[in-house]
């Protein structure tokens, strides 16, 4: 991965956004390899923070033909995104298990289900829209439903010009934490 990814830098065929198109192949690469299963890992976060050192070992390879330096990085910004994308699962599912045990205790039976409270982790946003797409009700029963889940502070509404934009507050604050306390163990 680290060889393709020079190479095309290297190349840097497009006027704009190589840097982008260079990233997912990486990762695509290892979707492709069998490591990962799912495109989840976002080591753009890492080569960024890393942009002044990406470079300089981009150019030492290019003029000094020094591949380990260059590897070792690549290698440890695959080790660091897994572990905070490993952490951050970890903590959406304790998140989930705890919204679950929440939300059945707190509302009425006819609004829980397990599926109901799944789709609202699918993305740190939901609409009525949503679970009307997915089969879970119709249009009025489904903002209910979303009304219900703000009643006992797991979503919190936001008027979006005609549409009400129902925020997992406690989802979207775990994904804030995570970025916040990105930390890197290898390569200074």
């Amino acid at each position: 991965m680290a060889l393709i990814h020079y190479q095309f830098e290297a190349i840097h065929p497009f006027f704009d956004g190589n840097g982008r198109t260079g990233r997912i192949i990486n990762i695509l690469y290892l979707v492709m390899q069998g490591i990962i299963d799912i495109p989840v890992l976002y080591t753009s976060k890492r080569i960024i923070d890393k942009k002044s050192h990406y470079y300089r070992l981009l150019k030492e390879v290019t003029e000094k033909n020094v591949w380990e330096a260059w590897i070792l990085f690549i290698l440890d910004v695959v080790e660091s995104t897994a572990i905070l994308t490993a952490g951050r699962i970890n903590n959406i599912r304790i998140l989930l298990d705890k919204t679950l045990t929440t939300a059945r205790k707190k509302l009425p039976s006819r609004v829980y289900s397990k599926e109901l409270i799944e789709l609202i982790f699918r993305q740190p946003y939901t609409k009525t829209k949503f679970l009307v797409d997915v089969g879970l009700a119709e249009r009025k029963t489904a903002a209910e439903y979303l009304k219900e889940l703000e009643k006992i502070g797991l979503l919190e509404s936001k008027k979006i010009g005609r549409e009400n934009l129902y925020l997992n507050k406690n989802l979207y604050k775990v994904h804030d934490d995570m970025s916040k306390t990105w930390t890197y163990h290898h390569v200074g």
